[in-house]
């Protein structure tokens, strides 16, 4: 994270899956224009494509978001840039049993707001909305890790009886794609 926040003073973080998150950088700013947003996501191919992956809606692509450069520049805090001459995680044993039930709660902490233009109330009502079931998804996640069945299976029947039609949700709650 370092070293992207380095280079790209445009920085954002967003979620994909369960265990991956994107990076996106540019060296100008990035609009997140709602109406623009919606009109791609009406193309055809567009929504097609998203939907393969969970991604229902414009509001369910908002509802990603996690932070900004400067969410990210708090959590890299003092790490050192990975670079050519110094790629630290090449040799690094960052991959630990559980990396996810360490890192996921820190970076769900850095959420703010996504900065969207051109919405309106009924718009961002439905981005928090999504935005609940998608942390309800991953903290169900959590509760699945710990071994906690209970709180995994009450987690899971929010989210499914708000998204069913969630491959990826219908999946991991033991059902079929």
């Amino acid at each position: 994270m370092r070293s992207f926040i380095d280079v790209y003073p445009y920085a954002s973080l967003w979620t994909t899956e369960l265990h991956e998150m994107l990076l996106v950088g540019s060296l100008e700013p990035v609009e997140l224009d709602a109406p623009r947003i919606i009109e791609r996501f009406n193309q055809p191919e567009v929504a097609s494509a998203l939907r393969e992956v969970g991604i229902s809606s414009p509001e369910a692509l908002i509802a990603t978001w996690v932070t900004d450069r400067t969410g990210l520049g708090g959590y890299a805090g003092d790490a050192l840039p990975v670079t050519d001459d110094q790629p630290r995680i090449e040799y690094a044993d960052w991959v630990r049993y559980d990396e996810l039930q360490r890192v996921l709660p820190r970076l769900m902490q850095l959420r703010t707001d996504p900065p969207l233009r051109g919405t309106d109330d009924v718009f961002t009502h439905k981005v928090a909305a999504e935005r609940r079931v998608l942390l309800t998804f991953y903290q169900a996640s959590l509760n699945a890790m710990a071994g906690h069945q209970g709180l995994w299976a009450q987690d899971m029947q929010y989210v499914l009886d708000r998204d069913d039609g969630n491959a990826y949700y219908r999946w991991f709650g033991g059902g079929s794609k």
